[in-house]
């Protein structure tokens, strides 16, 4: 075999190289596929006590401060938080 094939054959080696290890190890979307279903402990603010409260005080049409602070806080908590 002349010395430019054996650089070629060395160069398409080379190049064929993470083709081969891909086929061999699990990439991330595999892994990520492959593990356990991801839980959250993120629970809907529709359901919270302090909305609920709120929205009962609309509906009286007597909304107490200490209410409107809470429901405040909670939206804070919520901006400052993120999504989950």
């Amino acid at each position: 075999m002349s010395e430019i094939n054996v650089e070629l054959d060395r160069l398409l080696e080379t190049l064929e190289a993470p083709k081969a290890a891909a086929t061999r190890s699990a990439d991330a979307i595999d892994r990520v596929r492959q593990s356990p279903p991801r839980t959250t402990t993120a629970r809907s603010l529709r359901d919270d006590e302090v909305i609920r409260r709120f929205r009962e005080e609309v509906a009286s049409g007597l909304i107490r401060v200490d209410t409107v602070h809470q429901l405040l806080g909670l939206i804070r908590m919520a901006l400052e938080t993120g999504p989950a």
